[in-house]
């Protein structure tokens, strides 16, 4: 019997966060506003409204109002709608700056590649797809002759 001992690891549960209308659902981030979709029709009798500056917040009708004076996502809206009156955001800076005296819109000293010369030049077995039977016969004729040296009838 082998030795080797192998690790499985499960889902991170760190990561998922629980759905507001049933605390049993653990759902990923990137399914959560799906899932809230999903969740609210089936829990229609629950109080729980959407905050109108991300519809991901869920909450009940009663803590609703403290969330949306406190809600983080309302400086994306008001930064909008009043652009002069907040400090601008300070975009963030690259931490590196790359010196290169390359031009990738020079063309290249070299010719371009030509698939069909290339095959045409060196022992490639091609196939003819697509072709009327006699252009097919002709075809394998000619690269007949091409391997072999002489006719290939």
């Amino acid at each position: 019997m082998s030795d080797n001992k192998y690790a499985v690891a499960g889902p991170n549960f760190q990561d998922y966060i629980t759905c507001p209308y049933d605390s049993a659902h653990r759902i990923r981030p990137s399914r959560f506003t799906l899932h809230l979709i999903c969740c609210s029709k089936n829990f229609p009798s629950s109080k729980k409204v959407r905050c109108p500056f991300n519809t991901a917040h869920v909450h009940s009708v009663f803590v609703m109002k403290d969330h949306v004076a406190e809600c983080p996502d309302r400086s994306l809206l008001e930064r909008y709608k009043l652009p002069d009156m907040l400090p601008p955001v300070e975009p963030r800076q690259t931490g590196f700056l790359i010196e290169t005296d390359e031009d990738w819109d020079a063309e290249p000293p070299v010719a371009t590649y030509d698939p069909q010369a290339y095959c045409e030049r060196t022992f490639v077995i091609r196939n003819p797809q697509g072709n009327p039977p006699a252009a097919r016969r002709a075809f394998r004729k000619r690269e007949n002759k091409r391997f072999t040296g002489k006719d290939g009838s």
